[in-house]
């Protein structure tokens, strides 16, 4: 049938929907409902802000919630829930039992990573039928087409998230990439620019999981160089590890990088010790590029098949180069559960609370070890100046958070905060007020423009008797 968009107006309207995009209860560090930029960068459930755009441009009206919220004004024609990690399964169903309690004639979809990887086995399909949802598998072609609507974020987010191409030309086992997004699709560096400058966000954070791989990448990389959005300069970052085998192939991807203003580098050692002379070039291209070594960040994945004691000498590497490590705990696609309990050191957990790569060699003793180390390391790396871990370290690595929260820059040294009652207090006040302001989940503070005389002062106001 078609309609006449003058004679049959009344029918459009008639036609609307009411469509409510939830993201599950996930458990994030130091999670906020309310503030965007407070939820972790990597996990704005971008799916959703581009499936609301896509709704809106049909003249739904759209509402996005994040948890497990009750309704009395809004009754959606239809629900969509999201998904991302296998393991944090468990919230998606409690999201999914929710609103199926809550409306139990509305059709609920639900898609996602742990759909697509998910849908088809006896476990998921019995609950399917149970709640009586329809699946989405895969990547939502027609959504792709949309950019992320984040005014259905509540608070603003001062970044841009986005894809320059989807899928991967690799097969590693522990990934899901090439399982969910199969089909391998790139954008221009044209189309690249025209995004940016329409979203118009001078922080933009590419969610490619292998951003070199794109075979316009050097002409992109090329045309982000000095872009400037309302007047600024645009910052970039590749929230996954570069493929450090194609830099190797063409160093100039380094160079192009930095000039671009990519900051927070990855590279990624997947694979064997014996790799440790590709890394180390891939690291000396980066650092030759101009990004100091401890700026450099090496993806490790451990708790996999390569063992404790191999990946410790895979540290002693990292140390020597000067460079930090994002660590990677492994747990397998199938894993619907993951109960790892950080803090349980001295306790201990078993493996029937989360997956412990045995076959490996691993131990709940070893993966806690491995990733204290790791810790320790990046501390020395980051703040010690050649000088051996103390626990004084993390005392002011976590002073250092602290001034990071309220926007204060980089603290004082840990010996002249020791030696000055004046900062003592200061630091004391400060992690008061942070701790309220996040009980409390109110707006986030910025005292970047405050004189230091008045500090302290303005601290004490904001603390509540």
């Amino acid at each position: 049938m078609i309609i006449d968009l003058y004679k049959d107006r009344s029918l459009i309207i008639s036609m609307k929907k009411r469509i409510l995009l939830v993201e599950p209860n996930f458990p994030y560090s130091n999670r906020s409902k309310n503030r965007a930029n407070e939820i972790h960068k990597n996990f704005a459930p971008i799916g959703l802000l581009k499936l609301g755009a896509m709704h809106k441009s049909f003249g739904d009206e759209v509402r996005l919630v994040r948890g497990n919220e009750e309704f009395n004004e809004f009754i959606p024609d239809e629900i969509l829930i999201t998904s991302i990690f296998t393991y944090w399964s468990k919230y998606v169903w409690e999201a999914v039992e929710h609103y199926r309690r809550l409306f139990p004639k509305t059709k609920i979809k639900v898609g996602g990573i742990y759909v697509t990887l998910h849908h088809n086995t006896p476990k998921f399909i019995e609950k399917a039928k149970k709640f009586k949802i329809v699946v989405y598998s895969g990547v939502h072609k027609e959504a792709e087409n949309f950019l992320p609507d984040y005014s259905l974020l509540q608070g603003e987010i001062d970044h841009h998230i986005t894809h320059a191409m989807r899928g991967c030309i690799r097969r590693c086992k522990f990934c899901g990439t090439w399982r969910i997004e199969p089909e391998l699709r790139y954008k221009s560096a044209e189309e690249l620019i025209k995004e940016l400058k329409e979203v118009g966000k001078n922080k933009v954070i590419f969610f490619d999981n292998n951003f070199f791989a794109n075979p316009n990448i050097k002409e992109i990389l090329r045309r982000l160089e000095g872009l400037k959005i309302n007047g600024k300069s645009v910052t970039f970052e590749s929230q996954s590890g570069y493929d450090g085998r194609l830099l190797e192939k063409d160093p100039e991807l380094a160079i192009l990088l930095k000039k671009a203003k990519f900051n927070n580098i990855r590279i990624a050692w997947d694979n064997s010790l014996e790799d440790h002379k590709s890394i180390k070039k891939q690291i000396d291209y980066l650092k030759k590029a101009g990004y100091p070594s401890k700026e450099i960040y090496i993806f490790m994945i451990y708790n996999f098949n390569i063992p404790y004691e191999i990946m410790l000498k895979k540290l002693e590497y990292c140390k020597r180069w000067g460079v930090q490590i994002t660590d990677c705990r492994y747990r397998p696609l199938s894993a619907t559960y993951d109960n790892y309990k950080p803090h349980a050191f001295k306790k201990g957990q078993k493996k029937e609370d989360y997956y412990i790569h045995e076959e490996g060699g691993w131990t709940d003793e070893k993966i806690r070890d491995f990733r204290k180390k790791v810790r320790q390391q990046n501390m020395e790396i980051r703040y010690a100046n050649g000088n051996r871990y103390d626990r004084k370290m993390e005392h002011w690595s976590a002073i250092h958070n602290t001034y990071k929260f309220f926007k204060l820059g980089r603290p004082p040294f840990l010996e002249k905060i020791e030696k000055s009652p004046k900062l003592k207090q200061r630091v004391i006040l400060l992690n008061k007020l942070k701790n309220y302001y996040l009980k409390k989940d109110l707006p986030l503070l910025d005292f970047s423009e405050i004189k230091p005389k008045e500090l302290d002062k303005k601290i004490k106001e904001l603390i509540p008797a």
